[in-house]
């Protein structure tokens, strides 16, 4: 008799991370970014996290929604639309010179 193989439950903490990588990954970059803003300089974080927003939008663009887990909020056209009008107005915001 053969074994019955286990199955992973989908209820553990790698699970979700697997299911949600390209949200894990964002919050990962959202942390360092947040860092070297402390650490470095605010208009650099703020270019960063433009840039950031600027990727999660081309991601949401070309990727299937069950790729981009949580990240497909609403219809694909309003979803890259706003992270793009939060990427480029912080993009903005950041390069002003008195910031």
């Amino acid at each position: 008799m053969r074994p019955v193989p286990q199955q992973r439950s989908p209820f553990t903490i790698s699970a979700a991370v697997r299911r949600q990588a390209v949200l894990s990954s964002a919050l990962v970059a959202l942390g360092l970014i947040i860092v070297l803003g402390v650490l470095v300089s605010a208009p650099l974080a703020g270019g960063l996290l433009a840039a950031l927003l600027g990727i999660l939008a081309v991601l949401r663009a070309v990727l299937p929604i069950r790729a981009v887990g949580a990240l497909a909020v609403r219809s694909r056209a309003l979803d890259v639309a706003v992270l793009l009008l939060l990427a480029v107005s912080l993009a903005v915001l950041s390069a002003a010179p008195n910031l």
